[in-house]
């Protein structure tokens, strides 16, 4: 993996999928090895799929910590990362639902204006996890992001926790 550009995250993340899946739809949750992808680890996330996330909204089982630092925010404080790993009310629940029905990856080009009114511009690239008869259980993404100075949105465009946000995605 140490071979492949830096930039690419959602590329190397795909690549390490394609390895553990082979034959299978997709790789099991378990088998996830963040010391083998620990280059691109603070820029990963895990979604947790199950009856209660369906009923309440997706909940991050892990959020790296320049994804925390995307939204704006300070990862060492425990309140502030928990407000983050609810996905409720987040755009991305589109695509979360979207990975989870397609079963196949899926790439999102964004962006959104964060907590520091900063425009943020990312990729991201969410891969399914799950069972071998098809049932997806997690989703494994990697973002990567730039910022720039943002004019403050008006508040018809303005999501409550995250700011304004615009996509273009594919299946892949």
């Amino acid at each position: 993996m140490a071979d492949i550009l830096i930039h690419r995250y959602h590329e190397q993340l795909l690549a390490y999928w394609d390895e553990l899946r082979g034959d299978r739809p997709f790789p099991k949750e378990s088998e996830i090895d963040p010391d083998t992808i620990e280059e691109i680890w603070p820029s990963c996330f895990l979604i947790s799929l199950d009856d209660v996330t369906r009923r309440i909204g997706y909940r991050y089982s892990y959020l790296g910590s320049e994804l925390i630092e995307a939204y704006g925010e300070d990862a060492n404080n425990p309140d502030v990362v928990m407000r983050l790993v609810s996905s409720a009310g987040m755009p991305m629940v589109q695509k979360f639902n979207e990975v989870a029905a397609a079963r196949r990856p899926v790439i999102d080009e964004n962006e959104f204006v964060n907590l520091k009114h900063l425009n943020i511009r990312y990729r991201t690239c969410m891969l399914p996890l799950g069972l071998e008869d098809g049932t997806v259980t997690h989703i494994l993404g990697c973002m990567r992001w730039r910022s720039y100075v943002a004019e403050q949105p008006s508040p018809s465009h303005q999501d409550d926790s995250h700011g304004a946000y615009a996509s273009t995605a594919k299946t892949v």
